[in-house]
């Protein structure tokens, strides 16, 4: 994908993210990966420790890297968190790179889950 592409189809997810969510600033990345944890979570929490937020945002991270074979999902573990097996390293060159397919992998679940 092409900067340019990156760029607008990125925006377009941020821009859908915060209209559906109702608030006046656009999400980053580790946000949008914070709400595809809870959703996979599938419970809605009011308040939460630093450390529960890494891992809701990691179980994010996951489904998105399981487009690409990555990660598959291996059941649930005691209290009910999905448990994700990773099948191949993720490994960017820098965090440049890192930031550029986490987008892509965003934008393409964003895209087929909800036609944008």
């Amino acid at each position: 994908m092409e900067k340019w592409e990156l760029d607008f189809n990125w925006l377009k997810i941020q821009h859908f993210i915060k209209d559906t969510m109702k608030v006046e600033e656009m999400p980053n990345l580790e946000t949008i990966l914070f709400l595809l944890g809870l959703q996979e979570l599938g419970i809605i929490v009011t308040q939460m420790s630093k450390e529960r937020k890494v891992e809701v945002t990691t179980l994010g991270m996951c489904l998105i890297l399981s487009q690409d074979g990555y990660f598959v999902k291996d059941g649930y573990d005691d209290e009910g968190w999905p448990v994700w097996k990773e099948l191949k390293p993720f490994t960017p060159e820098n965090d440049i790179e890192e930031d550029k397919t986490l987008k892509e992998l965003t934008i393409r679940y964003f895209e087929d889950k909800y036609d944008l």
